[in-house]
């Protein structure tokens, strides 16, 4: 464990000593925050509306966490597909480049503990990217506790279960799209090749559902259980069932298992 434990901090700190990962957050953090405050303002007007029209009942219908904490949620997934592939482009690939991958191999470390290290210093950047996600919510809680939006008894309280369900979900969600582009990474040494690849994968992943759809019976469930966003709204919804839990998991065991044979075959290569 020490070697691997090694391998994530080097890992890490490569990331934050270079531009990548505060560009990718800081911009999932823009994002973020303006879709937040489209979904609040739109939150607040719909809710000044009933007041001004004598309907409080109404008020009754509506919440923050259904309103504001699911579409944004729901985003963050969209925004993963495309920032996972950058941050996990670089993790074996790179060091192809750099011709330094092959004195990795020549070292008493395993593959094995090659590919856990690499991969928990990508877990450890999704519980950030998480983390940042997390602040949204905690700003609902204190205005809305406060009455800032609303006075509308229960529909200024956040759910937290549901909060923390959505949490857990965006971070399998990363995880999944981190362990699929660091097996991408690890068959090529092109960075480029490989976010182009693993965007290309994560894309199919989740617009297939659109095309289930079209289809009935077994194709269609087959279809909407690769799909990843009915997956991840199960999670967001406060709902996850075991075949959620079951379809991210397959991918954190698969595609590390797969990375780790690909540096093996490349170690007698």
């Amino acid at each position: 464990m020490r070697n691997t434990f090694a391998i994530a901090r080097k890992e890490l700190s490569i990331y934050f000593t270079t531009p990548t990962a505060y560009a990718m957050f800081g911009g999932m953090v823009f994002i973020c925050g303006m879709m937040f405050l489209a979904a609040l303002g739109y939150f607040q007007q719909i809710s000044v509306q009933y007041m001004s029209f004598q309907q409080p009942q109404m008020l009754e219908h509506m919440n923050l966490t259904d309103m504001v904490i699911f579409p944004l949620f729901r985003n963050v997934g969209v925004i993963f597909l495309f920032i996972c592939p950058f941050l996990s482009m670089r993790l074996v690939a790179e060091e192809k480049r750099n011709k330094t991958f092959e004195l990795l191999l020549t070292t008493p470390i395993s593959p094995w503990e090659i590919m856990a290290g690499k991969y928990l210093a990508a877990l450890v950047l999704m519980l950030v990217a998480v983390g940042l996600i997390g602040l949204f919510p905690l700003i609902v809680s204190f205005f809305g506790s406060s009455g800032t939006f609303m006075k509308a008894g229960e529909g200024s309280v956040l759910d937290w279960s549901t909060v923390l369900s959505g949490m857990v979900g965006l971070f399998l969600v990363g995880a999944a799209m981190m362990a699929i582009g660091m097996f991408i990474s690890s068959l090529t040494e092109s960075v480029v090749v490989a976010a182009f690849v693993t965007f290309a994968i994560l894309l199919v992943l989740w617009i297939i559902s659109w095309q289930a759809g079209r289809l009935e019976g077994n194709a269609r469930d087959i279809l909407d259980y690769i799909a990843m966003p009915s997956h991840l709204d199960s999670f967001v919804k406060g709902a996850p069932a075991l075949k959620d839990l079951v379809y991210f998991l397959s991918f954190l065991v698969l595609f590390p298992f797969m990375t780790e044979r690909a540096i093996e075959a490349q170690r007698w290569g």
